[in-house]
This record gives C-alpha cells, sequence and structure tokens, in this order.
C-alpha cells in the first residue's frame, strides 16, 4: 500500500496547491454556478459560486497517479504489464472531464441550466467509452479480460462483457453526475469508494490501479476542502463525469467489476431515484419521491444538506464495508 499512500499525498498536495489559484481564476472569468428553477429554494443562494472545479481533482489525480507510477518504476519494480494502460486511463478520463467541462461552459455563457443536450451528451459518453473498450479488446487477455470475478468463482462474458462495460462506464458516470447536487455529497462518496476499492486491490496484485486508486482518492480529499459545506466550489460535470468515468475504470483495470457493484451502490440508488420519479410520473401522472435525485427528497423533508450529506456518506461507508467483507469471505 506504500505507493497508493504517495499517490493519494501528492494528489492531496496538488489540488490544496492549486485550490486557492483557481477559485481566483474561475471567479474572474465569471464561472458562476446556474441554478436550477425547480432546485430547493435554499439552493438559489448558491447561485454563482465557482464551478468547473472539477478541474482540480482531475488535475490531482492525473499528476498525483503519474509521479507515483514513475517513483515506482525508478525505485522498485514497474508497476504495469502493459504500457499503455495508465495512458488509455488518463486519456478516457480527460475526454469524460472534456465532456463536462462543455456543458459547464454552455450553461455559464447561456446563464441558463442549459447545456449540452442529453442526448449529445450520452453521444459523446458512449462514444469515448467504445473507444476505451476498443482498446480493452485489442490488447485482451486470454480467460482475463472478460470475466467477472468474485473469488474463485468466475463468469466468461466474452464479446458481450464489452458493449456491458460501455454500459458500466457510461452508467455510473452519470449516477455520480446526479449525486453531485449537495455540498461534499459527490466527493466525498468518491473519496470513500475509492478508498475501498484500493484496500481491496491492495490486498492482490494491484499494479498501478493501486497509484491511480491513491491519486484519486487524494484529489477527492483535497477538493474537499474548497466543497464542503458551504462549498466555495462546485466540480461541475467537469469533476462528476470525470470522476464516474474513473471510478469505472478502476474497477474494470483492477477486474472488481462484481464487488464495485456493491461498493457503489449510492450512486446507483441516486440514478434508480430518478429513473423511478420519470417513468411513474410520464405512467400514472403521479411522483414518488418529492423531488429526484434522492437527496433532494430528502432535503424537502426537513433535513438540513449537511444532514443529508451525512446520512449518505455513512451510507456510502456501510456499502464500502459490504463490499469489502464480501471480497474477504471470497478469497
Amino acid at each position: 500500500m506504500l505507493w497508493f499512500w504517495v499517490a493519494f499525498i501528492v494528489a492531496l498536495m496538488v489540488v490544496l496547491a492549486l485550490g486557492e489559484p483557481a477559485l481566483r481564476v474561475l471567479a474572474a472569468v465569471k464561472a458562476g454556478q446556474v441554478i436550477r428553477e425547480d432546485a430547493p429554494q435554499r439552493h438559489q443562494q448558491k447561485a454563482g459560486t465557482p464551478t468547473m472545479g472539477g478541474v482540480l481533482i482531475v488535475t490531482g489525480l492525473v499528476i498525483g497517479m503519474l509521479l507515483a507510477i514513475g517513483a515506482q518504476t525508478a525505485f522498485a519494480e514497474p508497476p504495469f504489464t502493459r504500457a499503455w494502460d495508465p495512458a488509455v486511463f488518463c486519456t478516457t478520463v480527460l475526454a469524460f472531464a472534456g465532456i463536462g467541462l462543455l456543458d459547464d461552459y454552455l450553461i455559464i455563457r447561456r446563464g441558463k441550466n442549459l447545456g449540452l443536450k442529453a442526448r449529445q451528451k450520452l453521444l459523446m459518453q458512449f462514444a469515448v467509452a467504445t473507444a476505451f473498450v476498443v482498446y480493452l479488446s485489442l490488447n485482451a487477455e486470454m480467460g482475463e479480460t472478460t470475466v467477472l470475478k468474485l473469488g474463485e468463482m468466475r463468469w466468461d462474458l466474452h464479446s458481450w462483457y464489452y458493449p456491458v462495460a460501455v454500459l458500466f462506464i457510461v452508467g455510473l458516470s452519470n449516477a455520480v453526475n446526479l449525486a453531485d447536487g449537495l455540498d461534499g455529497l459527490a466527493a466525498g462518496l468518491s473519496l470513500i469508494a475509492v478508498s475501498t476499492l484500493g484496500s481491496i486491490a491492495g490486498r492482490g496484485d494491484a499494479s498501478w490501479v493501486l497509484q491511480a486508486t491513491g491519486a484519486l482518492g487524494g484529489a477527492c480529499a483535497g477538493f474537499l476542502n474548497f466543497n464542503r459545506y458551504p462549498a466555495r466550489v462546485f466540480m461541475g460535470d467537469t469533476g462528476s463525469l470525470a470522476l464516474g468515468a474513473s471510478l469505472a475504470l478502476i474497477a474494470i483495470f483492477a477486474k472488481l467489476e462484481l464487488i464495485a457493484m456493491v461498493v457503489f451502490l449510492v450512486f446507483w440508488i441516486e440514478m434508480l431515484s430518478v429513473i423511478l420519479q420519470v417513468v411513474s410520473f410520464q405512467a400514472t401522472g403521479k411522483r414518488i419521491f418529492r423531488m429526484s435525485p434522492l437527496h433532494h427528497h430528502f432535503e424537502l423533508l426537513g433535513l438540513h444538506e449537511v444532514r443529508v450529506v451525512m446520512l449518505f456518506w455513512l451510507a456510502g461507508i456501510v456499502c464500502g464495508i459490504a463490499g469489502f467483507t464480501i471480497a474477504w469471505m471470497v478469497t
């Protein structure tokens, strides 16, 4: 776990060092958050808070991970068997961040919560995820790449693995995006989730993935210094889409896809709440929740934002413990 902590500390320091200058730049260019008209009333006071802070998370992740990999390569065994894997990981995460950045830019420019159309955003996400799985297929390892593992149990999906992987990446990217609605919520849940994956991966041959988990955890921890309530900056789609993609890619490279479904359960529930709300309203004209995603429902029940975040963080910790316990029991 040494290199996990090296990557964690480097990413943490990068985000903390760049945070204040980044906030000043975002304020100077008037990159202020536009609040949805149907958001809970207390959220309207957050209008104008700098957004696109996800660039801090992505910068910390990439620098922390690559520096840790470089240090391990110099002082120990190279942390990977396929030299292109870390580069493809970083490129894919940056591509998702770019999609979010474009969406954030359009929202700020128009002064309305109208950025990319949903189908445009999804089309770009599917294109990037598909490019990633094409790389996987071209570098597939027989009996390994397309296999889902749970201890000694193995399920080889063969060619079906690749479309499932695309759905996994795009789905989780959007699930994290939906969870990014309260100060510190998405960043905190991501920190819990990636720390759990790092703990599980660190028990085996994690290759360079251990540095990726450490760097992402450090970047999220550093970002929380600026994003905790009351938030001084929001990650925007720049951060949330990249966060979701990076979590999915880590699970894929570490072959922890099934365990990750448990670890990421809070994100899946957030997304499911939106789907159920839409289906219910279209089918019956009635809403299941006072508002979706689910965290807004709890807000409208009267819970303060901080209490809701703490409740969801606790749920994330429970899911992390459950995932770690399952991994420990089956190995």
